[in-house]
């Protein structure tokens, strides 16, 4: 954990009964689970590919709940990524932890991106944490706040400046560390580019003993998701009946 994180958010303290959570993650390309329990990973799964891979979630909650035997009423929360990101990813992760809540009795606690991937990062002394990520035309969507659900949209090409130096993560952080660098900005980008269920549950430990601030549990998003049209356009209209003499 990054040295400006752990000062502006304390670690938890050890707690007597380690609790068991399961976290999800389905915000990007990739796909993932993992069952947490006192700071460790006990066991977990990812797939990764260009499209679908949200709808695999259940069954890789189903394999990891049966690999280690564990009943979903024996978690003690809940973990979720809820952006922003992949809008399919999102819903379908979001409703999967809904679900699982509602069935186990147990909470879910939202994560956002920039949380879990300020759980990913090499801690570096003095360096406020940005995250970065690609919302394409030359657009980022920014988190610099405290506040986990503030996001600013802003473009590469005239971003915003740090009062000193900055640490970057993100899929855009080295493409935003080379712009800020042409500014006389000590700014490095992160290998922290993509989430992970283990980085989620992380965050979600924090939010749990109050280290983070409080977090509505709904999709984040800082566009709004786009209609698009079918590849083959859209159907005629239907005819009119004609009525039978």
């Amino acid at each position: 954990m990054p040295a400006d994180f752990a000062r502006k958010f304390p670690a938890p303290m050890p707690v007597a009964n380690p609790r068991l959570i399961l976290a999800l993650d389905a915000t990007s390309a990739r796909c993932s689970a993992v069952l947490w329990r006192d700071g460790a990973a006990l066991a977990s799964e990812a797939r990764s590919g260009s499209t679908g891979e949200a709808a695999l979630l259940p069954r890789m909650v189903t394999d990891l709940l049966a690999s280690q035997g564990i009943m979903a009423g024996a978690l003690h929360a809940i973990a979720v990524a809820i952006g922003p990101g992949s809008f399919t990813g999102l819903r379908a992760s979001l409703a999967l932890a809904q679900g699982l809540s509602t069935g186990a009795n147990v909470p879910v606690i939202a994560v956002t991106v920039a949380e879990a991937l300020a759980m990913a990062v090499t801690p570096t002394e003095g360096r406020p944490i940005w995250c970065a990520l690609d919302a394409r035309q030359g657009r980022l969507f920014l988190q610099r706040s405290r506040l986990p659900e503030v996001w600013e949209v802003v473009t590469l090409d005239n971003p915003p400046l740090p009062e000193g130096r900055v640490l970057l993560t993100g899929d855009a952080a080295e493409a935003l560390a080379l712009r800020l660098r042409a500014a006389d900005v000590d700014a490095v980008a992160s290998t922290a580019y993509q989430t992970h269920a283990r980085d989620v549950a992380m965050a979600a430990v924090l939010r749990l003993d109050g280290a983070l601030p409080p977090l509505d549990l709904a999709p984040l998003y800082i566009d709004p998701p786009r209609a698009l049209l079918p590849r083959g356009g859209l159907r005629p209209p239907p005819q009119a009946l004609t009525p039978v003499p």
